[in-house]
């Protein structure tokens, strides 16, 4: 590789999957807000959780509730911490697939041999599928969420008890 035309076409190609681990961080900086707020509200309803059982439970059915209701809380929240860890964990193998992308690009490029331009086309389409399955995992789980949400609120909340279950039109 002598010419500059032909590095500068090496550093093109190489360059192009820096796009998708662009948007890669973007996603991921959205995913760890997501994240940090599960933990947070983790955090607070165990607090108040501990707080309840710690108190005397027994001459108060009313507490007794309120802890069962937190215990199905935590065990919701959970497991909506661990959908949104596993997209992180997707979304970041898919920025090191990527990367790996580049390299394979480097090298197809620098050696010029056709079997690792099909390679390096094989590791994107892989970076993309690990992708993929963690915006499908954080899809779900948004959409799991806001279900949780909405019980929660509506457990709680007369006015919106009755507002939901007003026939539609009236």
């Amino acid at each position: 590789m002598s010419s500059i035309e032909e590095v500068t076409k090496a550093i093109n190609l190489i360059i192009a999957p820096v796009v998708t681990i662009t948007a890669c961080a973007i996603v991921i900086n959205g995913l760890i807000v997501r994240y940090g707020s599960l933990g947070d509200r983790l955090h607070i309803i165990n607090q108040e959780l501990n707080d309840l059982q710690e108190s005397d439970l027994a001459h108060n059915r009313h507490k007794a509730q309120r802890v069962q209701e937190l215990e199905s809380l935590l065990r919701d929240l959970l497991k909506h911490h661990h959908f949104v860890h596993d997209a992180l964990v997707l979304t970041y193998t898919s920025i090191l697939i990527f990367m790996l992308d580049m390299l394979v690009i480097a090298i197809a490029v620098a050696t010029n041999v056709s079997w690792l331009a099909q390679m390096a086309l094989i590791v994107f389409l892989g970076g993309v599928a690990v992708l993929f399955g963690g915006m499908v995992l954080i899809a779900y789980e948004l959409r799991t969420s806001h279900y949780s949400i909405q019980l929660e609120v509506h457990r709680t909340c007369r006015l919106c008890r009755h507002q939901h279950t007003k026939p539609i039109g009236n």
